[in-house]
């Protein structure tokens, strides 16, 4: 007899759990070293330049359009907190600077923080 309620049959997997989140927090040589950020080729006076030239795009106009068609778990932001300058996976709008692309991507289920000196 159906009552109108809808049950789980005992032979029904339950939803997996969802995966672990992994926390890196890295220095900015270890960030540099695993990720590699590319450097703007859109503008030649670009900061952050992390060895290879300037690689912070900006918020805007051709460097946003750009860095919207890249594979977003290459895209990074470089944001201003309380406790000073933070480079952190994805693309972020409250506080940031401008973003950054690396050639390898943030692994899945993970959250990266690099605390910038300056």
């Amino acid at each position: 007899m159906n009552d109108g309620i809808l049950r789980q049959s005992a032979n029904e997997v339950c939803d997996a759990p969802p995966p672990a989140i992994q926390y890196l927090d890295l220095t900015e040589d270890e960030f540099v070293d695993r990720f590699q950020p590319v450097p703007n080729h859109l503008l030649a006076t670009a900061g952050f330049d992390f060895g290879r030239g300037g690689c912070l795009f900006e918020a805007s106009g051709p460097d946003l359009e750009f860095i919207r068609s890249q594979p977003a778990a290459n895209v990074w932001t470089v944001i201003e907190s309380d406790d000073g300058l933070e480079i952190t996976d994805g693309m972020h709008a409250v506080n940031r600077l401008g973003y950054l692309l690396t050639e390898q991507p943030c692994p899945p289920d993970t959250m990266v923080s690099v605390p910038l000196d300056f």
